[in-house]
């Protein structure tokens, strides 16, 4: 059975939701694992050095107690500390959408966790980088980034005091009819495509915005990422295939492109969102980067 676990936990997660969980959640745990060392951060840039910490204390296993979010800013500060090789990562998903944990089959239900827990099926999962902005800033991630309505949608989102797995798929069906497309140029492994595009989204993880499907043909252990791409593509026809945004066919309708590639550069007026989280403007870079994080799952992913 796994060892010397430490609980990072997110307050804010699930819209607050998470820290009442947890309360009840940690007796819990104590019982079946032993007392816990944990920490209750409410600040993102306490991470790097709550996190160099433990490992020093020689904890070998991190869980992550949130949502997508949570994730994204522990495996972002894992990176930057260079502290990816030295533990194992477990998410114990508790925030609105839980997209990344539905790619990996990681149960919400805490007995259930605790069985995957126990099990420590692992994985050797990539990890996306991201240069961003005039001033070329960094951030990385673990399951889909978005561009253009994509990326629009987390930006309206993030604005909202309410927190449900139901806001992204509501605000992606109110928004759209409005929304004007950027023309961009899209630029992966020696292809070009230029015009308006309706979203762009790279991906680690197959799932996005509450259960959404926007690159199901993702592998976490792949050496390149999934890419999927609507260009040119009329209103009425993303409306009328919308549906399959909750199956693995979004690649069937007319104007989208699922693929795969190496190296991605997206330029012109664009948003861009990773892991559920708005970051700011293009242009964009993205490629795999050369850490990985071992990272518990079910069985398959």
């Amino acid at each position: 059975m796994p060892t010397d676990p430490y609980f990072i936990v997110n307050p804010a997660a699930a819209g607050g939701r998470a820290l009442r969980w947890w309360r009840h959640a940690l007796p819990v745990l104590q019982r079946r694992l032993g007392p816990l060392d944990h920490a209750v951060v409410r600040e993102r840039a306490a991470l790097p050095e709550i996190i160099e910490s433990a490992v020093e204390c020689g904890h070998d296993r991190l869980v992550g107690v949130g949502g997508d979010g949570t994730h994204h800013a522990i495996v972002n500060a894992l990176v930057d500390r260079r502290l990816t090789d030295r533990l194992t990562y477990v998410p114990l998903p508790l925030g609105s959408g839980n997209d990344w944990c539905r790619t990996l089959n990681v149960p919400r239900h805490l007995v259930r966790w605790l069985q995957t827990y126990r099990e420590e099926r692992t994985i050797q999962h990539r990890i996306g980088g991201l240069s961003y902005g005039a001033g070329s800033r960094v951030q990385y991630f673990i399951n889909v980034a978005g561009l253009a309505y994509d990326a629009e949608v987390v930006r309206r989102c993030s604005r909202t005091r309410w927190k449900h797995g139901l806001l992204y798929p509501l605000f992606t069906a109110a928004y759209l009819p409005a929304y004007r497309p950027p023309e961009l140029r899209l630029t992966y492994d020696g292809t070009s495509v230029e015009g308006r595009f309706h979203t762009i989204n790279l991906g680690i993880g197959r799932y996005n915005g509450g259960g959404m499907q926007p690159v199901p043909q993702a592998d976490p252990t792949a050496d390149t990422l999934a890419l999927t791409y609507a260009v040119n593509t009329p209103v009425h026809r993303i409306i009328r295939n919308s549906w399959r945004l909750f199956t693995p066919t979004i690649g069937s309708t007319a104007g989208v492109t699922t693929t795969h590639a190496r190296e991605i550069m997206v330029t012109g007026p664009t948003g861009l969102e990773a892991d559920g989280e708005w970051l700011g403007t293009g242009p964009v870079r993205a490629a795999l980067i050369g850490q990985r994080l071992r990272v518990v799952c079910g069985w398959p992913v």
